[in-house]
């Protein structure tokens, strides 16, 4: 009984340390892997994120509801808007776009 609940405990504690909070910020500087630096700053509408010097916006309207975060990411080269769920992970957040029945994993390091 006693390594039961111990095992549930411990199982309980690693999925909590995955799991998305409210106070998650995603501010800061960050680096794609094609090599681009998107600040990422806070707003009254949610996240918002820009890249270059023409400040494109790349990440839009992330905001935090039903227990995940969830916005907008473009890609102004290839003229692509998808909706996306965006999750902060030590030094690097994982953004998974979903356009129709296709989706992509992406990553940003600090």
């Amino acid at each position: 009984m006693r390594i039961t609940s111990l095992f549930i405990a411990i199982i309980f504690l690693h999925l909590s340390s995955f799991s998305q909070k409210a106070s998650d910020d995603f501010s800061g500087k960050w680096k794609t892997d094609e090599g681009a630096i998107i600040s990422i700053s806070n707003t009254e509408n949610g996240f918002i994120g820009k890249a270059g010097v023409k400040e494109f916006v790349v990440l839009k309207d992330v905001k935090f509801a039903e227990g995940k975060w969830t916005g907008i990411v473009n890609n102004p080269k290839k003229n692509i808007t998808a909706q996306c769920e965006l999750k902060l992970e030590t030094d690097r957040i994982k953004i998974v776009a979903n356009k129709g029945l296709f989706s992509k994993t992406i990553y940003w390091t600090k």
